[in-house]
């Protein structure tokens, strides 16, 4: 692999680690910017090196690295919103694998077809999470409706990744105007 390609993947998981910190606090899942680098991650390095750096993230936070925004380490592994951290590879690798194919199709990938494919990358990322979340409440908390963990997941927060997938379109077409895409 190239320096440049571990540097880019380096950059994004160190990005979504930080973006982890700016947080809004809701119940059980916080509002934060990890699914915006997450989204980017796709957008701007592609499926593999994008699934890469949010794999790499994950891997940082199972070590024990307090880059998530609740408990690291092994514990992590029972934390409700888990499934959202396992999500980000797929938004990257869904993302990327969509831009790919906009670019592959029309020589480039439009600002639209740059957030229709992060909104597809950001709805895994909620189809694992809220599953995930599902499970924890009902196995290890005091039991939800799905209906609850509907709200409590998807609700509160989908409306802010509608508008990061806006800024996370914009500003991959920008990079990639630069060069600064693989």
């Amino acid at each position: 692999m190239k320096i440049k390609s571990m540097v880019l993947i380096s950059t994004f998981a160190v990005l979504t680690a930080v973006g982890a910190r700016l947080t809004v606090p809701l119940p059980v899942i916080p509002f934060t910017l990890q699914t915006l680098f997450a989204m980017l991650a796709g957008l701007v390095l592609g499926p593999k090196k994008g699934a890469a750096s949010q794999l790499l993230y994950m891997a940082m936070g199972l070590a024990g690295i307090p880059v998530f925004t609740s408990v690291c380490g092994p514990a992590a592994l029972f934390s409700p919103s888990f499934g959202y951290i396992v999500g980000f590879s797929l938004c990257a690798l869904i993302g990327g694998t969509l831009r790919d194919y906009f670019r592959k199709k029309r020589g480039e990938a439009t600002r639209a077809a740059l957030f229709a494919s992060a909104l597809a990358g950001v709805a895994a990322t909620y189809t694992v999470g809220v599953a995930y979340l599902y499970a924890a409440l009902n196995v290890w908390g005091g039991g939800a409706t799905f209906f609850k963990v509907l709200s409590i997941g998807f609700l509160t927060t989908a409306p802010g990744d509608v508008i990061k997938a806006v800024v996370a379109a914009e500003i991959a077409r920008r990079l990639a105007k630069y060069g600064i895409s693989e």
